[in-house]
């Protein structure tokens, strides 16, 4: 069990509380935003203090810290918090959903969130300040490295390698063997099928509108 204190006080931060308020052993002391962004002196009736004095109210010997901020950036704001916190000297923790599913411990790092109904297959690796949403499966020896955001229902078949700060949308399928490069856009619904150049984007195409009602568009259908 760890005291935590969680940068934020905005979505991000209600969600983290209260996954890890039912589902890990962690204490949250409190919560720390920069000033400018200070709106409440508490957030689910704990105390709220500035970023700027953190490290006097809440002692980096004392708490670790857990930053679930977005992919805004392409994770870059996440990282670069994440990376200010660690030069005070907080360590990180990570939170694991309880119902999840692996044949052997996941090798996870630091300030990972990762929510409910995982499949991790043998060998998987997941780097630090990784945020995987509900119900993905990643594939056998698949990497995932640092600053990475894995939205729901995604699939990673084996041998995969994600690279730093991508980002993989829903229902997106990345294909045997394939590596992402640096802070790839991987769309809703896209599938990889070969390594992609760092920066780069896929989306699938826009779904076209037929141009009738739903209910002549179902009697033209011939259901059996």
């Amino acid at each position: 069990m760890a005291k935590v204190v969680i940068f934020g006080c905005g979505r991000g931060a209600d969600t983290a509380y209260r996954y890890l308020s039912v589902d890990s052993p962690h204490e949250i002391c409190g919560f720390t935003v920069e000033s400018s962004h200070l709106r409440a002196r508490t957030f689910h009736d704990r105390p709220v203090v500035p970023y700027e004095s953190v490290t006097t109210e809440f002692p980096a010997a004392e708490v670790q810290m857990f930053i679930p901020l977005g992919f805004q950036e392409m994770n870059g704001l996440r990282a670069a918090k994440y990376e200010s916190a660690r030069a005070l000297g907080y360590r990180f923790v990570s939170y694991i959903h309880s119902r999840h599913w692996s044949p052997e411990p996941v090798a996870v790092g630091e300030n990972c969130f990762i929510l409910d109904s995982q499949i991790f297959n043998l060998d998987v690796q997941i780097g630090n300040d990784v945020t995987i949403w509900s119900g993905n499966h990643i594939g056998d020896r698949t990497l995932v490295r640092d600053h990475v955001w894995i939205a729901s229902h995604v699939t990673l078949s084996g041998d995969v390698t994600v690279g730093e700060r991508c980002f993989l949308g829903v229902s997106s399928c990345v294909s045997n063997g394939v590596t992402l490069g640096p802070r790839t856009f991987v769309g809703a619904n896209v599938l990889i099928s070969h390594d992609t150049e760092p920066d780069s984007v896929y989306v699938a195409p826009a779904p076209k509108q037929v141009d009738m009602t739903s209910t002549k568009f179902l009697s033209m259908l011939k259901l059996t």
